[in-house]
């Protein structure tokens, strides 16, 4: 009898060519509320579920910790809606999709770089209004894009941009510059640095592609904002609480910084952190809704991924899963 697999109805509804077609393991859709998902998971004895960016805080564990443990698998790379503590006090593994959504979130934010640099909301709202009055935008060729946080996207980001598009690009990160030396060559070259500062005075453009932890939220705050040119624009695709969204607001509402746009969000469903702070009213921004990986492509890549460690996992192979919570593999 196959082992049933938990997969939350948004992940589901994106992987299910895969899902569908999965041998050895029986995938059902479930809901994303952890309420439901809980619910499902002890009425189906499922010690597998298969989530999204939703955070799961107690009820899940318990579900699983009930059936002698399980497994919780990321549907993309960002864990930080899972709670890795309570997972390793209910003998819960918790693992991610590393790589599987590399280049479809690069591209998006070089897409949103591009928005920013023609004004293509602004323009496409006022075309809908009846207007055909166009409106100035500036080229990229030359321009200075800075990378913050030089991981497996920033540098796919710092690729497209050097090499596609000509620009110098400033990588920024903690790690010491001898042991990124070829990753930037890589990438295309440029610059590196660990002056976060310096990186955010010099650049035309920055892009976010720092992790959430809680070492990095709202590590994007007024005092960093203040670093950045009143001419320059932040593009930020990594997570929400990165940045201070009642920061950004007032930088922009004050033309202290000319633009900005977003994928993600502190909360999502977004939900201005100030009722008179919302992003959505300022012409400046150009905001997407957390649709960076969601490309058939990546959807297929992180599906069949995020199976496979289900399905090691239910073999009770341990050594081949890519753990994201801190319990060290078996060798």
């Amino acid at each position: 009898m196959s082992d049933i697999l938990l997969v939350t109805e948004k992940e589901f509804r994106k992987g299910e060519a895969v899902f569908r077609a999965a041998e050895r393991v029986r995938c059902e859709a479930a809901p994303d509320d952890e309420a439901g998902l809980a619910t499902a998971v002890a009425a189906r004895g499922a010690r597998a579920v298969i989530v999204g960016v939703t955070p799961y805080r107690g009820p899940l564990y318990e579900a699983l910790g009930h059936a002698g443990g399980g497994i919780l698998a990321r549907f993309g790379v960002g864990h930080d809606g899972i709670d890795k503590p309570l997972a390793r006090r209910h003998g819960i593994a918790v693992t991610n999709t590393p790589g599987a959504l590399d280049a479809s979130v690069a591209e998006h934010a070089v897409w949103l770089m591009g928005a920013l640099a023609r004004r293509v909301a602004v323009l496409h709202r006022r075309f809908l209004d009846g207007s055909f009055d166009g409106e100035g935008g500036i080229e990229v060729c030359g321009r200075t894009l800075g990378i913050l946080g030089f991981g497996a996207i920033g540098r796919r980001v710092a690729s497209i941009a050097s090499r596609g598009f000509g620009m110098k690009v400033i990588a920024c990160d903690r790690v010491p510059p001898g042991s990124m030396a070829g990753a930037l060559a890589n990438a295309g070259g440029g610059e590196y640095t660990t002056d976060v500062c310096s990186m955010f005075g010099a650049a035309d453009f920055v892009s976010v592609h720092l992790p959430s932890t809680s070492a990095t939220r709202h590590f994007i705050n007024a005092k960093r904002l203040a670093w950045m040119r009143p001419e320059a624009f932040l593009i930020n695709t990594a997570r929400g609480a990165i940045l201070d969204e009642a920061a950004l607001f007032d930088a922009l509402a004050a033309r202290r910084l000319a633009g900005a746009a977003l994928d993600v969000f502190e909360t999502e469903p977004y939900v201005p952190v100030d009722p008179g702070r919302d992003l959505r009213t300022l012409p400046n921004v150009v905001l997407t809704p957390h649709v960076g990986s969601n490309t058939a492509e990546a959807n297929r890549r992180m599906a069949v991924a995020a199976l496979e460690n289900v399905r090691r996992f239910l073999a009770g192979d341990m050594t081949r899963l890519d753990r994201v919570d801190g319990v060290p593999q078996p060798s």
